[in-house]
């Protein structure tokens, strides 16, 4: 989804960042990406609705051999009721691709072995009732536009349907910016999300990829936000 805070300078600063280091994206990247399509495309086969957001490194294209790969996982689950959270005991079919048919296919498509972590999912019928009510008091909302302003993902185009009714609702985007800023400065409080950058530096060091001064300088100022 294009970045609907285009005015806000911490997502301008964060993806910014992650448009940098994708110009150098890693073949480890390349390959996951690939392998995860793969899987939505298989599983889309059988009649599910479902879709991925990548977070990490995969999202930043810095991907290596032995990196893990973090999704967020978009699945249609109309069955449970409006208001619930999605979860393995009232989505059934939840429990049965976090668990099974997703590492299972992965593992038969992937040139080579990595973990994959479903960090979070997000029921799209859920979804699409509270845009339609245009209720933001849930965070079912704020975490769609969270991950799909700041992710990558595969098989978008069963998300652009619901990007639109948000996109029509203009109003909507601002009663969720200050919370969903706060949201990436949090972050920056992380030690993890500091290792990660180092890494991604240090694997174009590895490449003898020259980072300019300008590029170091925005990746210190992003990882201080939370003390500005």
């Amino acid at each position: 989804m294009r970045n609907p805070f285009p005015e806000n300078d911490v997502f301008k600063q964060f993806l910014g960042l992650k448009d940098y280091f994708k110009k150098f994206q890693t073949r480890a990247s390349v390959n996951r990406i690939r392998e995860i399509a793969t899987v939505a495309r298989m599983i889309r086969s059988s009649g599910d609705i479902i879709a991925f957001d990548f977070l990490g490194s995969v999202n930043f294209g810095m991907a290596a051999k032995e990196s893990d790969v973090d999704l967020v996982l978009y699945l249609d689950c109309p069955e449970v009721p409006p208001g619930i959270e999605m979860t393995h005991e009232n989505c059934p079919r939840l429990k049965m691709y976090e668990t099974l048919i997703i590492p299972t296919l992965i593992h038969s498509v992937s040139r080579e072995k990595y973990n994959t972590q479903i960090v979070d999912h997000i029921n799209l019928s859920a979804l699409q009732k509270c845009i339609l009510e245009e209720n933001s008091e849930t965070d079912i909302i704020a975490r769609f536009v969270f991950y799909r302003t700041i992710c990558r993902g595969v098989n978008k185009r069963f998300l652009h349907p619901i990007e639109k009714l948000l996109t029509d609702r203009p109003h909507l985007f601002k009663a969720i910016e200050s919370i969903l800023t706060e949201a990436l400065i949090e972050f920056t409080r992380s030690s993890s999300h500091e290792s990660s950058f180092k890494k991604y530096i240090n694997r174009l060091k590895d490449k003898n990829i020259r980072i300019p001064e300008t590029i170091i300088n925005k990746i210190v100022k992003y990882l201080t936000l939370s003390r500005q």
